[in-house]
């Protein structure tokens, strides 16, 4: 049974990574990237408070913390060493010469379960619950992470099985440290929060009316404006 599933997730992997193109391998790359979604994540940070305050925004920053930590450590320090399955890309692995690698990255020697869908899918997971009530906002996230973790079968470094697992523990790892902070922020402010901002106005001069975002409409825009940047980034580096 064991083997079956492998043939099949062998088998799936080396059908999405055939949809490859030159045009895109710089794309899939910097998305795959941490750093580059670092505006992103400042953005959502200061409307976190914005919306939440200080103090309440704290507590759900640092979950945010708990949620990635739990995610990665349980893969990446738990689960990995246990089972020890090379990644496609590994040069040691049988199927590495089917497979389509980008920029000469393989990653590290073991990928199971995936560390970069376990993460993401725990912040989507985590915030999702925050702005339960903003579907834009929820469906930003959950976008984000899929595409994150369809760069990484693209850069053949996970198989399926890989990300749909790590999605999992991720999905369970943002859903209780979700509660453990609400639990702890029920303790810790006893009295009814005030209501904050739930949009941002931004003046573009003293001659010129002021335009309020928002949050849900923040948020999105800038997941989609740094994709469309490293699109761009991808295009250019391709045709130039």
């Amino acid at each position: 049974m064991i083997d079956f599933l492998s043939t099949i997730d062998t088998q799936l992997l080396l059908w999405i990574n055939s949809f490859n193109t030159p045009a895109l391998d710089q794309f899939m790359w910097l998305l795959s990237h941490k750093l580059v979604w670092v505006p992103m994540y400042l953005i959502t940070i200061a409307l976190v408070f914005n919306r939440f305050g200080l103090k309440r925004g704290l507590m759900i920053i640092i979950g945010v913390a708990l949620a990635v930590t739990l995610a990665d450590q349980t893969c990446a320090t738990i689960i990995r060493p246990l089972v020890q399955r090379m990644r496609p890309a590994n040069p040691d692995n049988p199927i590495s010469t089917l497979v389509h690698i980008v920029n000469g990255y393989r990653g590290g020697r073991y990928g199971f379960p995936s560390c970069h869908a376990a993460n993401t899918f725990a912040v989507a997971t985590y915030l999702s619950y925050v702005f339960r009530r903003r579907t834009l906002v929820v469906w930003s996230l959950f976008l984000w992470a899929a595409f994150n973790c369809y760069s990484r079968m693209y850069l053949g470094v996970h198989y399926p099985g890989d990300i749909i697992v790590g999605a999992m523990i991720g999905s369970i790892m943002g859903y209780v440290s979700y509660r453990i902070i609400l639990r702890l922020s029920r303790m810790a402010f006893r009295a009814p929060s005030r209501p904050f901002s739930d949009s941002v106005s931004i003046s573009l001069g003293n001659f010129m009316p002021q335009i309020e975002l928002s949050n849900s409409v923040l948020i999105c825009a800038a997941g989609l404006i740094t994709t469309c940047i490293l699109l761009s980034i991808s295009l250019i580096s391709y045709f130039v």
